[in-house]
């Protein structure tokens, strides 16, 4: 069943699951994308998946704070999964922050690894960032949420081989960006 966006509110508020679960299949997209830009450098892929469920299970439980003169339902919804997720973001931050007298390691070239890894993963997101839009998209959506080249194929309307070949692109790029620093 399709609801607009008047009757979708008044269906959760009546505490309808078909209503709940339709908002979910709706604005989960939306809802993941911008918590995934906020939390990207401080999250791993479970992290902003946590921080949606967060998000749709207070859009439930403050459905009745929803006042639709000041704006649109989609509009609230990404306000919430904004403040979720500069909320996560804090919290994540506040881990990631470390104490030298904390670290538990046998070996210092395991810790020196580790922070050369995490530095190797930002550099990948910032050369992402420098895609165009389409091949941003068709990364960000391949490798960081694992979707299958046939969907890819399906939402971008490319081809096999279009497909293929901006992954490859994007591969090179990325590979010549870290190797040839």
């Amino acid at each position: 069943m399709k609801y607009s966006e008047t009757g979708l509110v008044s269906e959760i508020k009546n505490q309808n699951l078909e209503a709940y679960e339709y908002l979910i299949r709706e604005y989960a997209k939306a809802v993941y994308f911008l918590a995934y830009n906020i939390l990207k450098p401080y999250a791993v892929k479970e992290d902003v998946e946590e921080c949606v469920s967060d998000v749709f299970f207070d859009a439930l439980k403050k459905i009745n704070e929803y006042d639709e003169q000041k704006g649109g339902f989609r509009n609230w919804l990404l306000i919430l999964t904004k403040y979720k997720a500069l909320t996560y973001r804090r919290k994540l931050n506040k881990e990631t922050e470390l104490n030298i007298d904390d670290i538990q390691t046998g070996s210092p070239r395991l810790v020196e690894k580790q922070v050369v890894d995490r530095e190797e993963q930002e550099k990948i997101v910032k050369i992402i960032n420098t895609f165009n839009k389409t091949d941003k998209e068709l990364f960000i959506r391949r490798y960081f949420y694992d979707e299958k080249i046939s969907d890819l194929m399906r939402s971008l309307n490319l081809s096999r081989a279009a497909v293929d070949n901006r992954l490859k692109r994007g591969r090179k790029i990325i590979k010549e960006a870290i190797f040839f620093e």
